[in-house]
């Protein structure tokens, strides 16, 4: 099971937030100024993370990668066209040689036991 985090106050921070899976951007990004992620270290036991401004970025950053989510849908409207728009005229996008394309680093790390 994925961790999952609760925010702890209404309060939010503007910022910017890039991401390895679209390397050398990054955009404004609005996210919650304190959460709480719960989970599970390697060995099954329970790990509580608390964190605030830029480590409780980084849990809700991480978080919805799990969940499917690039931070480019919590983008407002307007930045996500703009950051689409960047994205579409990088040198990389589209590019049908794999040479051409960002390099995609896999965990030298084992998966707990299982082969990938």
């Amino acid at each position: 099971m994925n961790p999952s985090f609760d925010v702890v106050g209404q309060d939010t921070q503007d910022g910017p937030e890039g991401c390895l899976s679209i390397p050398g951007y990054s955009w404004e990004c609005r996210r919650h100024l304190h959460v709480v992620a719960d989970g599970w270290n390697m060995h099954g036991d329970p790990v509580e993370v608390e964190g605030s401004q830029l480590l409780a970025r980084c849990i809700q950053h991480e978080t919805d990668h799990l969940d499917g989510v690039l931070f480019l849908d919590r983008l407002d409207p307007e930045t996500r066209k703009q950051a689409m728009a960047e994205i579409r005229s990088a040198p990389w996008f589209g590019q049908a040689d794999p040479a051409s394309r960002p390099v995609v680093k896999t965990s030298p790390h084992p998966l707990f036991g299982k082969v990938r």
